[in-house]
């Protein structure tokens, strides 16, 4: 025992004296109107011959430390563009002096260099990096008052249909994430958000249609992240948005208002944007539908519907971050969004016989009141290892999602001489809570200088309980009777297991990156308290990246990855959602996941102009279909399985500045779209018995989209905008999409020093984005005719004021991420 206390007292020493033969040097760059200058380049240099030890850059605010540092006589040299270069004196690390703080350490701004930066820092609308396309939305006139929804449909690549659901370069089951933090919502819950979601609150949205192994495996375009507004520097500040926008066809008003505010010293940030909407629109929809026996139409329908909607809503979002030590910080992040959406719809439809006569006039009045909340709290933790940029990150999460609608259908029916022959009541109420609780852990890990790599864990759980309840009126009285097709209860629980590793390396002229990630799945559901689905399955899912410099200005990039898209919350739940007494919708519990592998290959010239030819295919492909009963003359709308879908295109991205103050930037992307599969087609006879068979799918079309912006910068402190987008015919599944677009026009004037500025612009001048398309398919024959109020005119009004270089809230991920995207609970 003596020996082995000894032993390690003689250890300790050692220790001791290596650590104190090793010093560290911290310090913290102003400039000399003693402002923090964020990020500046730090370098320790030898005094005897001013030879480089080692270099570091400083952080957001300004600090910066040297670990481990030999003794021995030293100066360091401070370089940061806008700047002179700065040298400190020599100073001496030794054993009596182990630990130094430098102060004084003060930059002078160099005014040229600061005005040439000036200039030169403003950047396009739409932007082309090596591994992203980046929308900077915060310079676009256009973009003023509008919703992140619509911003999205300017976006390169980006195509947003009628119902708000996205697509990247022709593929759906796109990843929208916020700040780093995927935002898990799908269809009417993130399209409700992206239409709450201002423009005011948006710094820039970047694109990436091939995410590495670090994000979780869903969404099969790609990942769309929107990063929200941040500052800089110490001190207090925010600012303040008005806006105001009408529609020219019905001049229905569109009201918002948003705040952010920021506050920051030493140790502690305090966080917060609040932004609230009163907006009312309309949409004007067409179908007809032809109903067949054998060839022969027996039956067809022409419908016409006239919605008025009205949404209003309060987000809002709450953080603090406390800075425990230069390695410790911990964080708490609370953001939600409370709203209602009101939905009166006039349908009316004219039912005619196989002579194409009229036979019946139907009539139904829909109310829909959809009350909603969305909750979410992230409790983060990051330690720094060293300054070598070694660091773990830990996130624990939970997010609520809250669902009531209630709704009333009120259906008459008239004959050839308008006299009233039938009424059908109904009334229904949904409702829907979601639960989601998640646990991650990151480590990013530095070789070397020129290697790195990175490792994770995640484990998630959701419980989704969703019930619903319809009660047919009858007699005078309209006493309720319970329509039991209609009335369920359905509960899914899923848990999903994660981990993933990542090794990047630079070499001289090439860069490369691999991953490996690894989900597992365990899936359960009930309806009405019985077994419905029960799934496990696990899969890995690779990625690879290469970047080659081929020449000064021209580069390669290579990358393949594999991605997996689950069923929504809701597209499994077996539900029927009546939309009127001729169209349903209903969940299939039976949908599966569908697979992609995805290539891409790209070059960029001079890291601008870059074009991309990519190659995906994706198998067991969830598509929406249309099954019609030809006897009951209804149609219902699914989603299944129905094979594969290969996607194949190229895409150019060309920032062009014609003169110094006219900026131009083309977008193009040309792809094909190729399903195959089986659809099944049911036949109902007489007697109530179906008969399924399944019949081969194959659908094939060539299309093309472009985005064009212009900028013009003009004198007083003017600028304008002019911008347009364009989407070729396409096909979608059973669907077939005719040609849309749209041109938009703004104007800004920037006020008090610049702290200020009034934006009008005009979205859609032309009202030419309108949705018109065609399914199909055997006996399938549907004609949809939409318009909704695109044309809107804006103005909006905003202001800064305190410090305008605050250093804003941490950007962290939390650990909610495809879950998120899966749910369906907010109004649309």
């Amino acid at each position: 025992m003596k020996t082995f206390f000894y032993t390690l007292l003689i250890l300790l020493t050692l220790s001791n004296f290596r650590t104190q033969a090793q010093g560290k040097i911290t310090g913290q760059v102003t400039d000399n109107k003693s402002k923090i200058v964020e990020f500046a380049t730090i370098t320790l240099l030898q005094a005897k011959d001013s030879s480089l030890v080692k270099g570091a850059l400083a952080d957001a605010n300004g600090t910066f430390e040297f670990e481990k540092i030999k003794f021995g006589s030293y100066l360091i040299a401070i370089s940061q563009l806008g700047y002179q270069k700065f040298y400190t004196p020599k100073f001496n690390l030794s054993l009596e002096n182990p630990s130094i703080k430098l102060s004084n350490l003060t930059l002078v701004e160099e005014s040229k260099e600061l005005n040439e930066v000036v200039v030169t820092a403003k950047k396009p609308f739409i932007e082309q990096q090596i591994d992203k396309t980046v929308v900077n939305v915060e310079n676009s006139v256009v973009s003023a008052g509008s919703t992140t929804i619509e911003i999205l449909e300017k976006s390169p690549g980006v195509t947003v249909d009628k119902d708000g659901n996205i697509s990247l370069k022709g593929k759906q089951n796109v990843m929208v994430m916020l700040d780093g933090k995927p935002t898990y919502m799908s269809s009417s819950d993130l399209a409700n958000m992206l239409r709450n979601m201002q423009s005011t609150q948006l710094d820039k949205i970047e694109i990436m249609t091939n995410p590495p192994a670090k994000y979780d495996a869903a969404g099969n375009a790609g990942v769309i992240n929107i990063r929200l507004k941040k500052n800089q520097n110490l001190g207090f500040n925010g600012s303040a948005n008005l806006g105001l926008g009408y529609g020219f066809y019905q001049s229905l008003p569109k009201e918002s208002a948003g705040l952010n505010l920021n506050y920051r010293k030493e140790k502690l940030n305090i966080f917060g944007n609040f932004s609230g909407n009163d907006r009312h629109s309309f949409q004007l929809q067409e179908i007809d539908r032809k109903f067949f026996e054998g060839d022969k139409v027996i039956s067809s329908f022409n419908q016409s519907a006239d919605e008025k909607r009205r949404i209003n809503s309060l987000a809002y979002k709450v953080g603090l971050d406390y800075f425990i030590d230069k390695k410790n910080t911990i964080g708490i992040l609370f953001n939600g969004m409370n709203g209602n959406w009101n939905n009166d719809r006039n349908n009316q439809t004219a039912i005619k016989n196989a002579l194409n006569q009229l036979d019946t006039t139907s009539v139904t009045l829909g109310f829909m009141r959809n009350k909603w909340g969305n909750y979410a709290t992230n409790l983060n933790f990051k330690h720094v290892i060293d300054s070598t940029g070694k660091e773990i990150t830990a996130d624990l999460d939970y997010a609520r999602y809250d669902a009531d609608n209630s709704m009333k259908y009120r259906t008459s029916k008239f004959d050839t001489q308008n006299i009233l022959r039938d009424t059908r009541n109904e009334d229904g109420l949904t409702g829907s809570r979601i639960n989601i609780y998640s646990l991650k852990v990151d480590l990013i890990y530095p070789i070397n200088k020129t290697s790195k790599f990175e490792a994770g864990l995640k484990s998630s759980y959701v419980n989704s309980n969703n019930d619903m309840r319809f009660d047919f009126l009858v007699g005078d009285n309209n006493t309720p009777v319970l329509d039991p097709t209609r009335t369920r209860d359905f509960v899914y629980k899923e848990n999903i297991n994660a981990a993933y590793i990542n090794y990047s390396k630079e070499f001289k002229k090439l860069t490369m990156q691999l991953g490996l990630r690894m989900e597992n799945t365990n899936g359960q559901g009930t309806l009405l308290g019985k077994d419905l689905l029960d799934r496990h399955y696990t899969n890995f899912f690779p990625s690879v990246f290469f970047r080659q410099k081929l020449a000064k200005n021209h580069q390669l990039g290579y990358s393949f990855s594999r991605r997996i898209d689950r069923p929504s919350y809701e597209d499994l739940n077996p539900f029927l959602f009546f939309l009127d007494p001729y169209t349903y919708q209903r969940g299939n519990e039976l949908l599966q996941p569908q697979y992609t592998n995805a290539v891409e290959v790209s070059h960029t010239y001079k890291e601008s102009i870059t074009t991309t030819i990519n190659y995906s295919r994706t198998e067991g492909i969830m598509t929406q279909i249309l099954e019609q009963n030809n006897a009951l003359k209804t149609t219902n709308v699914t989603k299944i399985n129905i094979g594969y879908v290969e996607n194949l295109g190229i895409s150019f991205s060309v920032p062009m500045p014609i003169t110094k103050w006219w900026f131009s930037n083309t977008y193009f992307n040309l792809y094909n779209n190729h399903y195959v599969g089986e659809i099944p087609k049911t036949t109902i006879e007489s007697n109530g018995t179906s008969t399924t068979i399944y019949q081969p799918f194959d659908a094939r079309s060539t299309s093309y989209s472009a985005n064009m912006t212009h900028q013009f910068t003009l004198p007083r402190k003017y600028s304008v905008e002019l911008s347009g987008w364009y989407l070729s015919p396409f096909i979608e599944g059973q669907l077939a999409g005719n040609p849309m677009g749209a041109v938009s026009f703004g104007i800004q004037k920037k006020m008090m020093n610049d702290k200020a500025s009034i934006k009008l612009n005009i979205n859609d001048i032309f009202w030419t984005q309108h949705f018109n398309g065609t399914f199909l398919f055997n006996d399938i024959n549907v004609q949809l005719r939409n318009k909704w109020e695109s044309r809107v005119i804006r103005i909006n009004f905003s202001y800064r004021f305190g410090n305008s270089k605050i250093a804003g809230a941490r950007q962290r991920n939390t650990g909610l991420e495809d879950e998120k995207n899966r749910v369906k609970s907010g109004g649309n």
